[in-house]
């Protein structure tokens, strides 16, 4: 039980953190269906995990009825399970599939009205038992756990046959992640098929296997932790990389004031309103563009020779084309890209950064 209860807490924290990542994600970037469906199902599974403590179950029965956080349990679990089938099996934003995704509101719907009668019919002193051996011979408890594993079942063998489909397209990170949710979605199919297989063998009194329910207990915890990893494995990449970036950023940026100093200073006009406190990769992305521009202003000052010759001495023609600006002022001929630029800001920034670098040594 303290695992479980530990696994439970961990999985109250990653799901409210990945719903926090996807409702940022959508204001951000929009989303269509799959987008939605995906913050549903983090929703309702972040909400499965919060009831599922002894204080919350005593307060939802206390207001309701004995039993009524057992099947708000399995139905938000089970509203979760649709989600992730949309999710996984209706990819894109196409209206066929749209259509087609609400079909999986009909097994939805018998699931959850099922669960709510069937809780209805069992004797009030079972509804917050535990299943056993004993519980499962009251059929309408019996009933219960069949219809909620058995759209669990259902829902869960969906998503792994559509993850099996798509992780053999997948590359990089993401190929990793539908990885370790397949493993997860894997395990929690194995608990439910067992659980299946308990209560049937025990409610009819055909086989006692006590061991099932114990080899399913350690399933789901096994197919939880690795549906975690799997579903946070993209919150957490993206974070560890807007750190990274965010720290490289800030030093080139550092790095190139020296060069950005002295180019802007004679042409103040290219440098940028700042409003605000920028981030570092808008530092470094403005400070790129405007020394790109300063050059660019400078470059009629500039021979030919200044495309062949080393750092050193590009240096040393910057400075006489900054003094030139100064004395002459704007020229009349024609400007030209002096540094080449590259795919990206990272590209562009890179014979910037050398430049500078030379600034500075020289400076110094």
């Amino acid at each position: 039980m303290i695992v479980v209860g530990v696994v439970n807490a961990m999985a109250v924290v990653v799901f409210a953190a990945a719903l926090c990542w996807r409702l940022e994600q959508i204001r951000r970037e929009g989303g269509g269906l799959q987008a939605v469906a995906m913050t549903v199902a983090i929703a309702t599974l972040t909400l499965a995990f919060v009831i599922s403590g002894d204080d919350v179950t005593d307060a939802i029965d206390t207001l309701t009825f004995t039993g009524a956080d057992r099947v708000l349990f399995y139905a938000l679990l089970a509203i979760g399970v649709a989600a992730l089938i949309v999710v996984f099996f209706y990819p894109g934003r196409s209206t066929t599939r749209e259509r087609r995704a609400g079909i999986e509101a009909i097994p939805l719907v018998v699931a959850l009205v099922g669960l709510q009668v069937t809780m209805l019919v069992i004797p009030t002193d079972l509804r917050t038992e535990q299943i056993s051996e004993w519980t499962v011979r009251n059929v309408a408890f019996a009933l219960f756990m069949l219809i909620a594993s058995g759209y669990l079942t259902y829902g869960f063998v969906a998503c792994v046959r559509s993850v099996g489909r798509v992780i053999v397209l997948a590359e990089g990170y993401l190929r990793i992640s539908l990885g370790l949710l397949l493993v997860g979605l894997v395990f929690l199919t194995a608990s439910t098929v067992l659980q299946i297989a308990f209560v049937i063998g025990s409610a009819g009194d055909v086989v006692a296997l006590p061991w099932l329910l114990g080899v399913s207990r350690v399933c789901s915890i096994v197919g939880v932790v690795a549906f975690l990893i799997g579903i946070s494995f993209p919150m957490l990449r993206s974070r560890w990389r807007s750190i990274t970036v965010g720290r490289r950023h800030r030093r080139a940026a550092d790095d190139l004031i020296p060069l950005w100093e002295m180019v802007t200073g004679p042409v103040p006009e290219v440098v940028l309103p700042t409003s605000g406190s920028p981030s570092p990769s808008m530092v470094f992305h403005r400070r790129v563009v405007e020394t790109r521009d300063a050059l660019t202003q400078l470059s009629p000052f500039l021979t030919e020779d200044f495309d062949v010759v080393d750092d050193d001495a590009r240096v040393d023609m910057l400075w006489a084309a900054v003094e030139e600006y100064t004395i002459v002022g704007q020229p009349r001929g024609a400007v030209r890209e002096i540094v080449p630029g590259g795919p990206d800001i990272d590209a562009d920034a890179e014979p910037l950064l050398r430049l500078s670098r030379a600034v500075a040594a020289q400076s110094a």
